[in-house]
């Protein structure tokens, strides 16, 4: 069996990566040609790069910008509101307390990468849960990687949990020249050259309820990161079908493909939704089905994610489900879809 290739979810076509890099000087198309990776993505589309194109990605753009601490400063730059946390944002909304919301957030973490993985460790005694970030041992060494992956739990957690702090955080790698920017971030003591890469606060964190995330805030927060992502593609506002085409692949994944959820997600009732589809001459699982056929279709193609992730991204309950669609769509499973179309 061929060994999966290392992957990740790319968001670098709407990120302002590259007007990040520009911001120091860089050249933003040099350094993703030296990671080995396209300068430009597909614009409103589901992207899977290379994990380790990634890493090399971000230590090319520290290198040539002379930004030892570019990880750090790119979490930073992030913008706190719905362009940044907008998936979290939904997964509060499917979840009753902190810990369904962090076990949503690793099941979804495994659907868009294979490069690194999370767990969590409880430990009652001391009164304390960890997590755990584990980089794949096939990938290359990425501080700038890391330190963003952490940088933004932390401002994520910071910004939706009521007095929310760190114990520790722990790096693999070995200590910066200036801990400024560490301190800034984590507010927390920080250890260099540890065993695992890790993050630290109270046990009681997981069994918080909804009352202590920003709950008041959330509807009309999870409202302007859609809205957001339809004003950025105005064939989407024509439309009902068209404007629930370009939701459902930000939530598809966390098994937040419902119709009851996506209304909610758009803040317009479920018989509201299917009336304004059917006077279009449409339903919601016919678009459902159109958005779950074109990623497919798409993914098999050009990418070597599994057949069981795959499945799992488009939100179905077992790969034999996705194969069954696959025969309806394509007249052939997945795998055969994909043998064919690369042969």
């Amino acid at each position: 069996m061929k060994r999966e290739n290392l992957y990740m979810r790319s968001f670098r076509g709407e990120d302002g990566f590259n007007e990040f890099v520009s911001s120091f000087g860089g050249d933003p198309v040099a350094v993703t040609k030296a990671a080995g990776l396209e300068p430009s993505l597909p614009k409103g589309l589901i992207n899977f790069e290379s994990f380790t194109g990634i890493c090399a990605l971000f230590e090319e753009a520290a290198a040539q910008t002379n930004q030892p601490y570019f990880g750090l400063k790119w979490a930073l730059h992030q913008p706190t509101d719905f362009r940044f946390s907008g998936p979290n944002v939904l997964l509060i909304t499917m979840s009753a307390n902190a810990r369904q919301w962090v076990d949503m957030a690793i099941e979804y973490q495994k659907v868009h990468t294979n490069g690194f993985s999370f767990h969590y460790e409880e430990n009652k005694a001391a009164g304390t849960v960890t997590g755990v970030i584990a980089i794949h041992p096939l990938a290359p060494p990425s501080r700038q990687m890391v330190e963003q992956l952490l940088a933004g739990i932390s401002i994520i957690s910071h910004q939706f949990v009521s007095d929310f702090e760190f114990k520790q955080v722990t790096f693999q790698h070995g200590p910066p020249e200036d801990m400024t920017l560490y301190e800034e971030i984590f507010k927390c003591p920080v250890e260099f050259n540890a065993d695992r890469t890790t993050v630290t606060t109270d046990l009681r964190f997981l069994e918080l309820n909804k009352t202590h995330f920003l709950t008041k805030a959330i509807t009309p927060f999870v409202k302007k990161y859609m809205d957001w992502r339809i004003q950025k593609h105005p064939e989407a506002q024509q439309s009902i079908s068209m404007m629930i085409a370009e939701t459902l692949p930000a939530i598809l994944g966390v098994e937040g493909s419902d119709i009851k959820h996506v209304s909610k997600t758009l803040d317009i009732h479920p018989k509201k939704l299917q009336r304004l589809l059917s006077e279009e001459g449409t339903s919601y699982s016919q678009v459902l089905d159109e958005v779950r056929k074109h990623i497919a279709a798409r993914l098999l193609a050009d990418s070597e994610i599994s057949i069981i992730r795959l499945a799992k991204m488009l939100d179905y309950s077992s790969d034999r489900s996705f194969t069954a669609a696959s025969k309806r769509w394509f007249g052939m499973p997945a795998t055969k879809y994909r043998q064919t179309f690369k042969s």
